[in-house]
């Protein structure tokens, strides 16, 4: 009989862990949507431990499978509760500092240390005193925001149910505009996704093709991703084309950059928003056109969209792409206007009398006007 091999377990004790207080859990996070909560923790988390302290949207997006609007949201959403402070610079977030809740560096904070000489000692966990004047000031500035709409749960039809589904001819026809968007036939995933949005939750063949419209600009074609954009519309109660991109303009760094490049502190009028939604045929890059409206306001002492447009039309047709090859327009246009002033002939100033014709006289004449001389000096 062949004799068991065993093994041994062994355990580090490095585990990390994070601090929430429970004025946290008890104030906060109960009225907080389930999205801005995950990312509350997640940022409590990397401040305390992860030594990867460099994040962005786009990266916290990935990591929670939401939208990057999701994102923008619940970081001013935190901001206003006082949680935490953003700055921003050139309309993107360049430093996020997290705010102790309030009360926690007195009755809610309960250090490690402590919770490991509670566990030795068999102590519970300490009765900690209701702060009820931190508590009613918070419940009065910040009211509980308005319930979300319930959504259906997603859940995977089957093929007998999707090949029936697919007759419909609005579902059909969505399926070819979504193919021909992705380039390619619906995989199994995204006709998953179609019929979920269209069959239970409601939107329209329209609104369905904005929604992919609108994760393909962020170049994202993965469903899940497309499927947080789609959630987060319909907790909105976005039902049209027009609300879906009004929504998604509203978080548009463009529109930002532009406003406080110009030192335009109002909402841009739709107008205003046409004009720089024209920019982007350009392709342009966010420093070009901070530039060109920068320009804009040091030439005409004006915050005139036109005269930016006509800038960025200039650089276009000289093939800008870089803030080097503004550089080298600026260059090129001194060196033509030296070039210019070097090259003028001077033309000496005329006589002022060289307009008048001159009078000739004959030999009669001549001789009449010396008579006439003589006979003065005689008389």
């Amino acid at each position: 009989m062949i004799a068991e091999m065993g093994f041994t377990i062994t355990g580090e004790r490095n585990a990390g862990y994070t601090q929430i207080s429970n004025l946290f859990i008890r104030t906060y996070m109960p009225t907080a949507n389930g999205n801005f909560v995950k990312v509350y923790l997640y940022l409590k988390m990397v401040c305390e431990h992860s030594e990867e302290k460099d994040l962005s949207v786009s990266k916290l997006a990935d990591l929670m499978e939401c939208t990057e609007n999701d994102i923008l949201r619940a970081l001013r959403y935190w901001n206003r509760e006082g949680l935490l402070e953003m700055q921003e610079e050139d309309g993107e977030i360049s430093r996020i500092l997290l705010r102790d809740t309030p009360g926690t560096d007195t009755a809610e904070a309960v250090s490690h240390e402590t919770i490991s000489d509670m566990a030795a000692t068999g102590d519970t966990e300490p009765e900690i005193e209701t702060n009820t004047e931190i508590e009613a000031g918070i419940e009065s500035e910040n009211p509980v925001e308005t319930a979300e709409p319930d959504l259906p749960d997603k859940h995977t039809y089957t093929p007998l149910q999707a090949e029936a589904l697919v007759k419909d001819i609005e579902i059909e026809k969505t399926i070819t505009r979504v193919e021909a968007l992705l380039g390619i036939p619906v995989s199994p995933a995204h006709l998953q996704l179609i019929l979920y949005f269209m069959c239970d939750i409601g939107f329209s063949s329209e609104l369905l093709v904005t929604l992919y419209e609108t994760a393909l600009k962020k170049g994202k074609k993965q469903p899940r991703y497309i499927e947080a954009i789609g959630i987060s519309w319909a907790k909105q109660g976005i039902q049209t084309p027009e609300e879906a991109k009004q929504e998604s303009e509203s978080f548009s760094g463009t529109y930002s950059l532009v406003a406080k490049a110009l030192g335009i502190s109002r909402n841009l009028a739709p107008a205003e928003r046409e004009i720089i939604d024209s920019w982007n045929t350009y392709h342009f890059a966010d420093s070009i056109i901070k530039e060109a409206c920068k320009r804009t306001v040091l030439q005409t002492g004006d915050t005139s969209l036109h005269y930016v447009s006509k800038i960025l039309k200039d650089w276009h047709e000289k093939q800008v792409i870089s803030l080097k090859d503004i550089e080298k327009c600026d260059e090129s246009y001194q060196r033509q206007k030296r070039s210019v002033a070097g090259g003028k002939k001077i033309i000496p100033a005329q006589n002022q009398f060289q307009n008048f014709p001159q009078r000739s006289y004959s030999k009669n004449e001549y001789s009449s006007l010396e008579k006439q001389l003589l006979r003065a000096k005689e008389s």
